[in-house]
């Protein structure tokens, strides 16, 4: 009885990290969404011609707002993509989740 309770208690220890580290990458990832709509909206109203930097790994470039603006809004895209994913993703772990605890009759008795 004991190993039955010892996997279901490392089962549903692994559902609650994996839905805590999905919410947290979206947070994150959302953050660098916005902070990438932010520079693009200043960018926009920037001249084309006018100097720019971005981090590009650990390094500052150099480049002008003309080159610049479409890496970000691939970025952006990219970010946005990746964010839809994991929200659909996030949703259908706690679905499972669900029905798993559903189907183990399992009841929390503490949070």
């Amino acid at each position: 009885m004991s190993r039955v309770n010892e996997a279901f208690q490392l089962k549903y220890n692994g559902y609650k990290e994996s839905l805590e580290e999905m919410q947290t990458k979206i947070i994150e990832l959302t953050h660098d969404l916005d902070e990438h709509e932010v520079v693009l909206k200043t960018l926009g109203e920037t001249a084309p011609e006018r100097k720019c930097y971005r981090m590009v790994g650990g390094a500052l470039v150099e480049s002008d707002v003309q080159t610049t603006q479409p890496i970000l809004e691939v970025k952006r895209d990219n970010l946005r993509t990746t964010v839809s994913q994991l929200k659909a993703e996030l949703v259908r772990v706690a679905t499972e989740f669900e029905q798993w605890k559903k189907d183990n009759k399992i009841q929390v008795v503490k949070q």
